[in-house]
C-alpha cells in the first residue's frame, strides 16, 4: 500500500507512506525535487568567488532540507569537522554556491 501523506510546495517535497501487504510494517519516504536548488546554487557560484561574504558570514552551499534533516538525525550538524568534510565532498558539489574549500 502506498499513500501520499503530505506535499510541501514551498520545499518541493512530499512524504509517502508505504506499508507491506500484511500491514504490520511501514516506511515513510521523503522525496524532494532539488533541481531548483541546484540551478540557484550554480547561478550563485558564477556570480561569486571564494572571497565573497554575506555580512559576517560566508555562504558556501544551499543544502536541501531533506539532506539537512538527515544530517541532524545523524548528529553531523554538531560536528564541525564532519560538516566541513560533507560540504567539501564531490558528491555535494552541485549545491555549492561558491568555489574554494570550507
Amino acid at each position: 500500500m502506498k499513500r501520499t501523506l503530505d506535499i510541501d510546495p514551498l520545499m518541493a517535497s512530499q512524504q509517502i507512506f508505504h506499508a507491506n501487504e500484511q500491514g504490520d510494517k511501514f516506511t515513510i519516504e521523503t522525496k524532494q525535487d532539488v533541481s531548483g536548488i541546484i540551478k540557484e546554487a550554480k547561478a550563485a557560484r558564477i556570480e561569486t568567488d571564494k572571497h565573497t561574504r554575506y555580512g559576517d558570514m560566508t555562504k558556501v552551499a544551499s543544502i536541501p532540507m531533506t539532506i539537512y534533516q538527515d544530517w541532524v538525525k545523524k548528529g553531523y550538524t554538531k560536528d564541525q569537522k564532519k560538516m566541513k568534510q560533507l560540504l567539501n565532498s564531490p558528491e555535494l558539489r552541485y549545491f555549492r554556491t561558491r568555489e574554494g574549500k570550507v
